[in-house]
């Protein structure tokens, strides 16, 4: 994205450079110099760059110790929404623009969980790439709060998670699918007689066994942990995962239950498990999420219609 422009005002004259630098420098975690390579300029060029805005303003953007930036100070915390706002009309601008020539190529980014990338995109992402065979779909996986930040900062058009998403005014978010957990348990375990049996374990139960489930912050992790301190139990998690796969591996190995996604049970790649639905922890939303206040590529639409479809005869 070339930005050559200068915004004359009263008191300030601005260049949209000055606040591109900022913006790069916020998304890389004040690290100029890999802001610099991704920008293909000099570290010395956005130090001036910054100096500059600086100096028009008044104020330091940055804090920092010696010459190394470690975060914004008041002023630039302010400033941050602003210059992604601004950056956001960027986009849509540019995004409007190559639709008109083509609307059939381009770039999608899609930020989302493992859970969701895993199991639940994989149809969706065939029959996307069916229908839009020129565009290069770039999956980012993160955690849901990073997920929210890389739409909020342009870094991903789309984004994909249960967790955090509603917890901002900028992003839009429509509803993706619902879901609940199961746990699994090998099939010569004592408690294998209730598979698919709802709520066939209660809590007392299941705190009475070691358990294998998410780390900290992951589908539905939050609500697990909630719900057996409300029924005044502490299970002993003997292994917290990001990943479903490696959560089953752990239960086939004897480690303890496992509490996961209802969507993450595969029973053709673990034949030697079966699952028990439980309502205790809660229903969940999955959710989509764009920027507010920017427009995405007519694909990227096109992939949001086909992931609301997904569950539609469900």
């Amino acid at each position: 994205m070339a930005i050559d422009i200068v915004i004359n005002q009263r008191h300030l004259q601005i260049q949209l450079k000055q606040l591109e630098t900022v913006w790069h420098t916020v998304v890389n975690g004040y690290n100029l110099s890999q802001a610099a390579e991704l920008l293909h300029t000099s570290q010395s060029s956005l130090s001036k760059q910054i100096a500059a805005l600086e100096n028009q303003l008044k104020a330091d953007v940055f804090t920092r110790q010696g010459k190394r930036l470690t975060g914004l100070t008041e002023i630039g915390k302010k400033l941050l929404p602003h210059i992604e706002a601004i950056f956001a009309e960027i986009r849509t601008i540019e995004n409007l623009s190559l639709d008109f020539n083509n609307a059939q190529a381009g770039t999608l980014t899609v930020a989302t969980t493992h859970t969701q990338a895993r199991y639940v995109l994989p149809q969706i992402v065939k029959e996307f790439r069916a229908k839009f065979d020129k565009v290069n779909l770039v999956l980012q996986q993160a955690d849901p709060e990073s997920i929210a930040q890389m739409v909020i900062r342009g870094q991903a058009d789309i984004g994909i998670a249960t967790e955090s998403l509603l917890n901002n005014d900028v992003l839009r978010c429509h509803r993706y699918y619902d879901w609940s957990h199961v746990v699994i348990v090998p099939k010569d375990h004592e408690l294998a007689a209730f598979a698919d049996v709802p709520d066939g374990i209660d809590l007392p139960t299941l705190a009475s066994y070691p358990l294998v489930t998410y780390h900290g912050g992951f589908t539905g992790r939050g609500a697990i942990d909630k719900a057996f301190a409300a029924a005044g139990f502490s299970p002993e998690i003997v292994l917290a995962a990001l990943d479903s796969d490696v959560i089953s591996t752990y239960v086939s190995a004897g480690l303890g239950l496992g509490i996961i996604a209802e969507m993450a049970y595969q029973p053709k790649h673990y034949p030697d498990l079966v699952a028990i639905p439980v309502s205790h922890f809660g229903r969940f939303t999955s959710w989509i999420a764009v920027r507010d206040d920017s427009e995405i590529r007519k694909f990227g639409h096109e992939f949001i219609k086909l992931c609301q479809s997904q569950f539609d005869s469900f």
